[in-house]
């Protein structure tokens, strides 16, 4: 074999092995926000704990079709359903807890990816995620505006329009005031 044919070997042989430890999941610790791409996502994250500022992302799956929370519904506890549209329309994206219901230090989400970035227009909050903080910027950077909306003692919160923040939302707080 020539020494450019080595080479192209090894290099394939490489990106081979790289592309089969991306597909295992062993090459990166948790999921990208945008790994997964479609008009409706389910994000499942972990709990916030103390010091940590951003919930481990631990799942995201997306489809074209809005069957796609049929397929949710068994991976975790739903948080929050965030529509693009008034009065819960439009695509969606769904943020599950892997960790159980809303507490004191909720889950933080440091951004909506790409189908949901400056898009959200109404959103659902369910199993005692009870108070929002949502963001212009990602990152929960609050220097170019941010929105607290909170229903205090509801189990569940529906806010059909967002008219102080529509399309704005980048990043979230959520959490059991």
């Amino acid at each position: 074999m020539k020494t450019g044919h080595k080479k192209r070997a090894a290099v394939v042989a490489g990106l081979v092995s790289v592309a089969s430890l991306i597909g295992s999941g062993s090459a990166s610790a948790a999921p990208q926000p945008d790994a997964a791409t479609g008009e409706y996502c389910v994000t499942t994250l972990k709990k916030l704990k103390p010091g940590e500022a951003t919930s481990q992302v631990t799942s995201r799956r997306c489809s074209d079709d809005p069957a796609t929370f049929e397929m949710a519904k068994s991976a975790g506890i739903a948080l929050a359903f965030l529509h693009e549209h008034d009065n819960l329309g439009g695509n969606w994206e769904i943020y599950q807890g892997e960790d159980g219901p809303c507490d004191a230090s909720g889950y933080g989400i440091d951004w909506v990816g790409a189908v949901m970035h400056h898009k959200t227009s109404s959103i659902l909050t369910d199993n005692w995620c009870n108070s929002l903080t949502l963001f212009q910027n990602s990152y929960r950077d609050p220097s170019a505006g941010s929105a607290y909306i909170s229903q205090p003692g509801w189990q569940a919160g529906r806010w059909n329009s967002l008219p102080q923040f529509n399309d704005r939302t980048a990043s979230f707080n959520i959490f059991r005031r």
